[in-house]
């Protein structure tokens, strides 16, 4: 499938919000996105402060022949691509993933004093099994495009009165070729207390521009790893569970000397989540209780 791409234009608008968010991306910040290219997938992300358009275009360019060439199995694709980005030094979106380019077109604007982050549990393996196309670095795709994951953001996010939104995962990494998409993190990888520094990296660095943030997560895995830094009567319960006995309950995550408002809740990619009265009865509380009004809408979605 071949996505609608960024022009140079909106390129260079994306590319100066991560610049005005992210001035400094040194330090723990190069090692959680891993812009030295350490670690075996770490293709999503872009080094944007060296970046530039005709760079992104011709990794672009490579990725679509690459894709076309279909003798290429899922293992050989993926060493393909591995060496199409460091060649033309880019990764395969435009600076943290493609959600988060899509997200910083859709709502970024230097005036906004208040952000959200919208925070996953990890990308798609680098060669999905079910999935012929590769992402592109110039290729549109996001939040806004995705109608069943909309009742896991705020309505807000979808208007032009919406706050900067920061989507993140909490892995950077792309799984391997042909990996499971889903479940906890590859065995050997970036591990969950590294992916904890790398997010207090990002909030600290945000933190110097907005004074309001609110911080939202998907997935149970997610949960888990960041349930360690809420202050729990008891032990940490499950997402479902969560959601069940502290419904729309808004908690504190501790980071980077910071206590954000935090909304833990099930994964929108399983449209079931959403179908559940107990699982969204808590998202519409915990967004009104943000002050960040009702879930998105998606078709076959309906809200009392």
């Amino acid at each position: 499938m071949n996505r609608p791409s960024y022009d140079r234009n909106q390129v260079e608008k994306i590319l100066g919000a991560y610049r005005t968010l992210f001035p400094d991306a040194s330090g723990e910040l190069a090692r959680y996105w891993d812009t030295g290219r350490q670690r075996e997938w770490s293709y999503v992300t872009t080094d944007f402060h060296s970046a530039t358009y005709d760079k992104f275009a011709d990794l672009h360019a490579r990725t679509l022949k690459i894709d076309e060439d279909k003798t290429l199995g899922k293992a050989e694709k993926g060493e393909a691509l591995r060496i199409a980005s460091q060649e033309f030094g880019v990764g395969f979106s435009l600076g943290i993933c493609p959600w988060t380019d899509n997200l910083l077109h859709e709502t970024y604007a230097p005036e906004k004093n208040r952000m959200i982050i919208l925070l996953g549990h990890d990308w798609y393996p680098i060669v999905p099994i079910d999935r012929p196309s590769s992402d592109k670095p110039l290729g549109i795709q996001g939040l806004h495009h995705v109608p069943n994951y909309k009742p896991g953001a705020p309505q807000l996010v979808f208007t032009n009165e919406s706050p900067v939104v920061l989507f993140l995962n909490l892995y950077p990494d792309y799984r391997p070729p042909s990996a499971r998409t889903t479940g906890p993190l590859p065995k050997d990888s970036y591990g969950y207390n590294e992916c904890l520094r790398g997010l207090d990296a990002v909030i600290a660095s945000v933190s110097s521009r907005y004074q309001s943030i609110d911080l939202i997560s998907w997935g149970a895995n997610t949960w888990g790893a960041l349930g360690k830094r809420v202050t729990h009567e008891g032990k940490q319960k499950g997402i479902m569970n969560q959601a069940r006995e502290q419904s729309g309950k808004v908690l504190k995550f501790n980071s980077s000397g910071r206590q954000l408002p935090y909304l833990p809740m099930a994964h929108p990619c399983f449209d079931s989540n959403f179908r559940r009265d107990f699982h969204l009865c808590h998202v519409f509380d915990g967004f009104a209780a943000m002050g960040l009004g009702k879930p998105g809408e998606k078709k076959g979605y309906q809200q009392e």
